[in-house]
Parts: structure tokens; sequence; C-alpha cells
């Protein structure tokens, strides 16, 4: 998975079910292996895990997602 690509999500959570976006970054938290990304969803801006919390600025669009939670349509490559 890398920036630019797009993403449909394919997790458990109803409000992103079918969902289609785009990873604007990814990142890792574990002995920095890269396993997440910030994907932004058109529509879901302050909703969901873009909202208020100690994660960063609600309101962008960019929604948290493990990479086991989306699935790539379109490589950006």
């Amino acid at each position: 998975m890398e920036v630019g690509s797009l993403v449909k999500y394919v997790g458990s959570a109803a409000m992103y079910r079918d969902r289609i976006g785009v990873i604007a970054q990814t990142y890792g938290f574990i002995d920095e292996r890269i396993d997440s990304a910030l994907v932004y969803f058109s529509g879901l801006e302050g909703k969901g895990r873009d909202a208020p919390g100690p994660a960063g600025p609600p309101g962008d669009g960019l929604h948290p997602m493990h990479f086991s939670e989306v699935e790539i349509i379109n490589a950006s490559r």
C-alpha cells in the first residue's frame, strides 16, 4: 500500500462499509513496521475515526485504518 492508492474499506464498521478512499499517508508504531494508513473518505470529514480526539485535529477527512481493513482497488503506480 502506498500514498495515492485507491482503496475500498472491507472491515466491519458499518459507517465505512463499501466506502472508497485514497491513502494519504502510511505509518506504523511497532518497530517502525508500516501497517496502517490515513485514508481520506470524502463526505466523512469530522465523523467516525476523524472525530475529535487525541490522534490529531478532527475534520480533515483522514481516518486511521489498519492495512487489513482496506483493499487496494487501484495502486498509485
